[in-house]
């Protein structure tokens, strides 16, 4: 049986492009690129086109990116680098845990952190940010795109706040890279988080944009790689991959961002015709993410009987010691118990067919209307 995966906000799948790229890379260069003979000049070569490349599609100078190991890596840079005791960090209530779990640590350091609710529309309000902004408030971070319900944060609109204040922000922006273009110059965004498998590259290589003039604190020591922010030899391949990754990515971007309205458009339009009891949770979301309450079937239910059959998508909740406990992103926009143990994440990637969709959404119709009859059955 073929497996269908419908789970790209976790990871995608690499372009074929990227691969053949990669194994090209891989084996014809490997020289050191801190040497300063031929081998380890081909390898700096590599590296530093890679980075002229992704500071074009992102529109900004190579001297603003910085290579790291993923964007959870990225996000502890940035954070760490900058907030140090007495200081005030302003963060949301359902990032990543890449930055709440960063933002824990703060706390036991000495620096106060102000976690933002998002209303039950899965959004950041403007209001609430400026309203927590104190004297003492050094950095604000709130996620692009939420990973779970697909919201979209208004990044320009907080951006433009906290350089009103003298502040400076960060977004974790692993969600939106490679789907939509952003021209970091044009913004006021001071420091950016990005991983190369959300956009069809390779996993384990990422990279953050810090605006010239801001200086960030080493939390790592070594060789002095990358402005001395994350010292190491540099994964020369996996950086070739995240930069031909990218440019796929962004020049493809209309056309996916039009295939994928197709794919929800079929998608609702088949859970209408079957008479499917759901809600589609969040506004302002991002094409291709949809978090899915399905309220005649438990969400451990569906995922398994869908795995079962051929398609993989993930669960809006995490299942701990055989019980099922609400997503903390689910709780934080006041979602029910109920509710949330019954609500989905599914997201299509540039793997799917109109086919593959048609199959899903027949499949889904299939399992809950057995689901239904069985209880019927049951309850007489």
């Amino acid at each position: 049986m073929k497996m269908i995966y419908c789970d790209s906000a976790a990871t995608t799948p690499l372009n074929k492009d990227v691969i053949d790229e990669m194994t090209k890379v891989s084996s014809s260069v490997f020289g050191n690129p801190s040497s300063i003979h031929k081998f380890g000049q081909e390898s700096r070569a590599i590296i530093e086109r890679a980075r002229l490349s992704m500071a074009n599609l992102l529109g900004c100078d190579l001297s603003e990116i910085i290579f790291t190991g993923c964007g959870s890596e990225s996000n502890n840079i940035a954070l760490l680098g900058l907030l140090k005791r007495g200081d005030h960090f302003i963060t949301t209530s359902y990032e990543h845990p890449a930055v709440l779990k960063t933002a824990n640590e703060l706390e036991q350091n000495g620096i106060d952190v102000t976690y933002i609710k998002p209303n039950s529309s899965g959004l950041i309000e403007l209001e609430d940010i400026e309203n927590s902004i104190n004297t003492k408030t050094k950095l604000v971070s709130v996620m692009y795109v939420n990973n779970e319900l697909g919201t979209e944060n208004p990044i320009n609109q907080i951006s433009e706040l906290t350089k009103k204040y003298g502040i400076l922000f960060h977004t974790d922006a692993v969600q939106i890279i490679g789907k939509k273009e952003i021209a970091l110059k044009d913004t006021s965004i001071d420091l950016l988080s990005l991983s190369a498998h959300k956009f069809y590259g390779p996993k384990g290589v990422g990279a953050l944009y810090i605006k010239n003039g801001v200086n960030l604190i080493p939390t790592y020591f070594g060789g002095g790689q990358e402005k001395d922010l994350r010292p190491g030899t540099e994964n020369i391949v996996y950086i070739h991959g995240m930069a031909i990754a990218l440019q796929k990515s962004i020049q493809g971007i209309d056309r996916w961002n039009k295939r994928v309205t197709e794919y929800e458009t079929s998608f609702f339009k088949k859970m209408e015709k079957m008479k499917i009891n759901y809600t589609l949770n969040g506004d302002n979301r991002t094409p291709g993410i949809l978090n899915i309450t399905f309220h005649d079937i438990l969400s451990q239910d569906l995922v398994i009987a869908l795995d079962m059959s051929g398609y993989a998508i993930s669960g809006g909740s995490a299942c701990s010691s055989g019980s099922v406990n609400a997503s903390a992103t689910l709780r934080e926009i006041n979602m029910d118990n109920e509710s949330a143990s019954r609500t989905v994440r599914i997201s299509f990637g540039k793997n799917l067919t109109k086919q593959n969709i048609v199959g899903l959404s027949d499949c889904i119709s299939e399992i809950i209307n057995r689901q239904y009859h069985k209880r019927v059955a049951n309850a007489k």
